[in-house]
């Protein structure tokens, strides 16, 4: 759209001002470092308007250049918003202008295409207005930077500057904290294995999912998500839900538009390795395109295909086939999958699994295996990648062409669990550059060591139980340590990489 193109341009090239390291609530009490662009000027002042509704002594005041239709400015937080217990905006505004509109944006300072924004319109002026934004829609990103517009595309007479102040710009909660979700940790152990279970949703209790385990995409993407697919999606309870212990992702035709929904663990859960179950009944009408798949956690900072690409559940055309392919980069998009049949795909729940090693991709159809493709450290299938689950319409890979007479489907899942190795590496005879490097290790006097025999140690990361990455730290040496006391009590994957490739040892803290 010509309004984010235009915004993005002016983010990346307007005037940068010093800023200081400035957290949420802001109340302007002391002076903020704002940054401006297209035609604005942004200061800390004394309160012009003080009243009852407003007694704070200082307010930040927003100049509009005369004639400027994008001016606003922006300012970079010490630290990222915390939208996972938050879901509102508020914020004080004076203006003399009648109907004044404020587009309140947040973005990731690294990457500004990482961003989301609501506009409120005032109803009053002369006189100051708690505005509220409803940001409970927003996809869990990491979102560092507030951006302020009052009247986008609006100059006015063309003649005059306009002039509005702001206060007490506050993130919180509407319905107060939330409720945390239910442990989903109840999932059976692979028999005769050393499998842990480290992640799982099981779908129980009605209603909306688990905000600690997944989060949306929202809308069209770019060119339909890049397929030129037919549904806009949203985290509407009509296109994505708990019901009967199942999720339910569903998608709806009204008028001539389709709306349905994709869900991520992005920024929530993210893993290297492990054994991936999933227990799902596709979609039988035609032109719907399910889909349950891994992506590279790094895609912001690499893109796709650099960042990998794992698809468990895939289903085109053919209502009675399942394809598990993996992508990734090799001049260009490289990709290998194979495909498995079986008649009670959209009639049944069926079991699919992935097992993910150092070396090898295998795809299972109800344990039996249809797929195998060897890796290497040359693809990205060697760091963390997090799970999406949706259901597509349409598009230009293979779904056909949507059903005329077509209302609404569902994928509908059972559960998703995630295992990894317990026993020290996930299959640690296999590394990745094929040498004989050994970690090993051992606690003294509250500190845990890793010593590599050959290979210095490159970074050494710490995940929790759920697969959380708590700490990743430069190494640049054979030992590697960490401070038992610096980690809670349980149980840690310790994940150690080098020119030996990647090792994960498993850890029980007590200090």
């Amino acid at each position: 759209m010509k309004i984010l193109i235009s915004l993005s341009y002016f983010l990346l090239f307007g005037i940068i001002n010093n800023v200081s390291s400035q957290n949420l609530p802001i109340d302007f009490e002391t002076t903020t470092s704002w940054s401006v662009f297209a035609g604005a000027s942004f200061s800390t002042v004394s309160n012009p308007y003080f009243d009852s509704e407003n007694p704070s002594s200082k307010v930040g005041r927003m100049i509009k250049g005369a004639g400027q239709n994008w001016a606003g400015a922006y300012l970079t937080l010490g630290s990222s918003m915390d939208f996972l217990n938050n879901d509102a905006f508020s914020i004080k505004v004076h203006s003399s202008k009648l109907n004044t509109k404020l587009l309140l944006k947040v973005e990731n300072s690294s990457n500004s295409t990482i961003n989301y924004e609501k506009e409120v319109t005032m109803t009053k002026y002369n006189e100051w207005e708690t505005l509220t934004f409803d940001f409970s829609q927003i996809p869990y990103e990491n979102y560092d930077r507030i951006v302020l517009i009052f009247d986008i595309g609006v100059t006015g007479n063309g003649s005059s500057s306009f002039t509005y102040y702001v206060d007490d710009i506050t993130l919180y909660s509407l319905n107060g904290p939330t409720e945390p979700c239910d442990s989903n940790l109840t999932g059976n152990v692979p028999s005769g294995s050393n499998y842990v279970l480290v992640w799982a949703d099981e779908f129980t209790e009605d209603g909306e999912l688990c905000y600690e385990n997944w989060t949306y995409d929202l809308g069209t993407g770019s060119q339909g998500w890049g397929n030129f697919e037919a549904q806009s999606y949203t985290n509407s309870s009509d296109n994505v839900r708990k019901e009967n212990g199942m999720l339910k992702i569903t998608a709806i035709k009204s008028g001539n538009s389709y709306t349905s929904a994709r869900i991520k663990t992005k920024n929530l859960f993210d893993f290297t390795y492990g054994r991936i179950e999933i227990s799902a009944k596709l979609p039988s009408t035609a032109g719907t395109w399910p889909a349950v798949w891994l992506l590279g956690s790094n895609i912001n900072e690499v893109s796709w295909p650099q960042c990998g690409e794992i698809d468990i559940i895939e289903q085109f055309s053919n209502k009675q086939e399942n394809i598990s392919t993996a992508h990734w980069y090799s001049d260009g998009n490289a990709q290998y999958g194979l495909s498995v049949n079986n008649s009670t795909l959209t009639s049944s729940f069926n079991t699919f699994r992935l097992d993910w090693t150092p070396t090898s991709l295998k795809a299972y159809l109800n344990d039996s295996q249809y797929w195998v493709m060897s890796t290497n450290n040359t693809m990205p299938f060697f760091d963390n990648f997090f799970l999406i689950a949706n259901l597509a319409l349409g598009g230009n890979k293979g779904a056909g062409n949507i059903d005329p007479n077509f209302t609404e489907d569902s994928l509908e899942i059972d559960y998703i669990r995630v295992y990894q190795n317990s026993t020290g590496t996930v299959l640690s005879s296999e590394i990745i550059s094929g040498n004989k490097n050994i970690i090993s290790y051992y606690n003294s006097n509250g500190e845990w060591f890793f010593i590599s025999t050959f290979d210095e140690i490159n970074y050494i990361s710490i995940y929790d139980i759920s697969g959380k990455l708590i700490k990743k730290s430069n190494v640049e040496g054979k030992i590697a340590k960490i401070n038992s006391n610096n980690i809670q009590n349980g149980l840690h994957f310790i994940q150690l990489s080098g020119n030996f490739g990647i090792q994960t040892i498993k850890i029980l803290n007590k200090y």
